[in-house]
């Protein structure tokens, strides 16, 4: 048997990944589905009923949005290591290493955003 931490788990909020980007929003297939998500989470996940929903671009409870980066899944995986951390040595080339720079940044920004909700200082 598995010993757990007591606690009270409480969701600080949602990831948006594996959808279609261009220009910085979802491709329009996704888009319909993407909009529903602020709705949805709060009906479903807090359990909320009515009351304003916000824009999916200014929820505060989404936490960030994540890239597929389909073409680093594949590299990382032969590395056994995160899309973020791939060297040259690894195959990240030309556009991969562009692709791993930007999943880094995306990564740091989501773990400062849930650290500094929890209260959690993870300096500069």
């Amino acid at each position: 048997m598995i010993s757990l931490p007591t606690g009270r788990m409480q969701p600080i909020g949602y990831v948006l990944m594996s959808f279609g980007v261009r220009d910085n929003r979802p491709v329009a297939a996704y888009d319909e589905w993407v909009r529903q998500i602020p709705k949805v989470y709060r009906e479903v996940v807090l359990g909320q009923k009515g009351g304003p929903i916000p824009a999916l671009a200014s929820d505060p409870l989404r936490l960030a949005a994540l890239r597929h980066n389909r073409s680093l899944l594949p590299l990382a995986m032969t590395a056994r290591m995160p899309m973020f951390k791939l060297k040259t040595a690894d195959g990240a080339r030309g556009a991969h290493l562009d692709a791993v720079r930007q999943c880094y940044a995306d990564f740091e920004a989501l773990a400062r955003r849930i650290a500094d909700i929890v209260g959690e200082d993870v300096g500069a």
